[in-house]
């Protein structure tokens, strides 16, 4: 058995016109954007390295340089850009932690206070309900069962149409 070459076909592409000039040329293949390599370099360096810049101030490092996408760059240099992050992220996490703790604590103290069981009923979490710590009001919080605060909730709608319909 003999084995058959392969033979290229001929690019039958229509004539195209060069990205970089007027010229129309007939392209080698689909890929070919310009007739020339000398004429891709100038259409390259007119079009993205000799855009205009514009003086922009790094807020991280308060820095002036100089950008081509002012709309775009914030920052420098990619250290500078991850330096904030980091930055952002930590303080942010700080402030979390610290709020979480201060909003635990309150509420921890508050069940503790109670003796982990509901003002209204007195079950714990033993007894199979869901404790919950409200605020009683006055400023103060308490220990509140589900069973409890859905049935104040309801007790409440139901005095205030009462209420409305004495009016």
């Amino acid at each position: 058995m003999a084995k058959r070459k392969k033979e290229k076909k001929k690019s039958n592409l229509p004539p195209i016109r060069c990205k970089g000039c007027i010229i129309n040329f007939v392209p080698k293949d689909r890929r070919q954007h310009f007739h020339s390599a000398a004429c891709r370099e100038e259409y390259y360096q007119r079009t993205y390295f000799g855009k205009s810049t514009a003086q922009k101030v790094c807020p991280n490092c308060g820095i002036k340089f100089p950008t081509s996408k002012p709309g775009r760059q914030v920052y420098c240099s990619p250290e500078c850009r991850e330096d904030a992050r980091t930055r952002r992220k930590e303080g942010l996490a700080a402030s979390i932690s610290a709020e979480r703790k201060t909003f635990l604590g309150d509420r921890f103290a508050a069940m503790e206070k109670d003796g982990f069981k509901c003002v209204y009923c007195g079950k714990g979490t033993r007894d199979g309900v869901k404790l919950d710590v409200e605020d009683n009001g006055k400023g103060e919080l308490q220990t509140v069962c589900n069973i409890c605060a859905e049935g104040r909730e309801f007790n409440s709608d139901a005095v205030g149409k009462q209420k409305s319909d004495k009016v």
